[in-house]
């Protein structure tokens, strides 16, 4: 097995730009509940001073007032206001799909908001991602997607074989069968035979407040006559590469999408293509793992 370099030390600066963002320093928190739900730019919070009868709005952090009493009740009343933020523009890129925000993924969720709001928000959301490896000529290989140049986020970048956004409702596993479908053409049947191998997260400030994500990670053996086909449009062309080749590849990082860099770093920890033998081993770990 090809090992990486002994130094890594412009892949641990890109993990850390990508996942270790303080948003204490530059954002205010937003709670729920007594819960941190997020973080907002000082420019949107004064927009949700429109909404006194929603929101405390101080110099120090935005709260949810407590006079919601659920989760549904919650949510109602933030559909009025990102549905009347999106029409004044302020919140872009409308998906018409909602993501469930929560103290945690399996904890009761504190309300439901679309997936458009997220950012803006500074709310934790979930991915499911797929790392697709195959055997060919007695070497491992990865399959890399490139997005469609029409994609509304990261146009034409370098992405995992298929991955997708966790929406209200859907598990991991379910999420990752509907994304694999969609976006490689894998039947459900080998869909279902990926390995849940762990997680990683992101965490890095955007143009519209703070992109905080927690992605479930899953590789999948397919043959090694398969070839992915998209079926949704949004997958230009999928590329197969040897997974020794991955990390000259990711000198470049920002060909990739932020999220599926840190899923291909994982896997390559993972398979012992970055060892213990690098001195910024514990690093990268310690910066991709939630």
């Amino acid at each position: 097995m090809q090992t990486a370099p002994a130094s890594l030390s412009s892949l641990s600066k890109f993990t850390q730009a990508a996942s270790l963002f303080d948003p204490a320093d530059s954002l205010l928190p937003f709670t729920v509940e007594g819960v941190l739900a997020g973080w907002m730019k000082r420019s949107f919070a004064e927009h949700l001073e429109n909404w006194p009868e929603h929101f405390a709005v101080r110099s120090r952090g935005v709260g949810l007032l407590g006079h919601f009493e659920t989760a549904e009740h919650r949510s109602a009343a933030l559909v009025e206001v990102v549905e009347e933020l999106a029409s004044a523009g302020v919140i872009r890129g409308w998906r018409g799909e909602l993501v469930t925000v929560a103290e945690s993924f399996y904890a009761p969720p504190l309300f439901h908001i679309e997936r458009a709001a997220s950012r803006y928000f500074g709310l934790t959301v979930y991915a499911s991602h797929l790392n697709g490896l195959t055997w060919r000529d007695q070497a491992l290989h990865m399959w890399i997607a490139q997005r469609a140049d029409n994609k509304a986020i990261d146009p034409g970048k370098l992405d995992n074989l298929a991955a997708g956004r966790i929406a209200r409702g859907y598990s991991p596993l379910q999420t990752l069968i509907k994304e694999a479908g969609e976006e490689a053409g894998l039947s459900a049947e080998l869909a279902k035979t990926a390995l849940s191998t762990g997680a990683t997260r992101c965490k890095y400030l955007v143009d519209e407040g703070l992109h905080q994500e927690i992605m479930f990670v899953h590789d999948v053996m397919l043959p090694a006559d398969f070839t992915p086909t998209n079926q949704d449009g949004e997958v230009a062309r999928f590329t197969c590469h040897p997974i020794t080749e991955m990390l000259s590849m990711l000198e470049n990082p920002a060909q990739f999408t932020v999220d599926a860099a840190l899923v291909i770093i994982d896997c390559l920890i993972r398979h012992g293509y970055i060892s213990s033998n690098q001195d910024d081993y514990l690093d990268l770990i310690h910066a991709i793992r939630p």
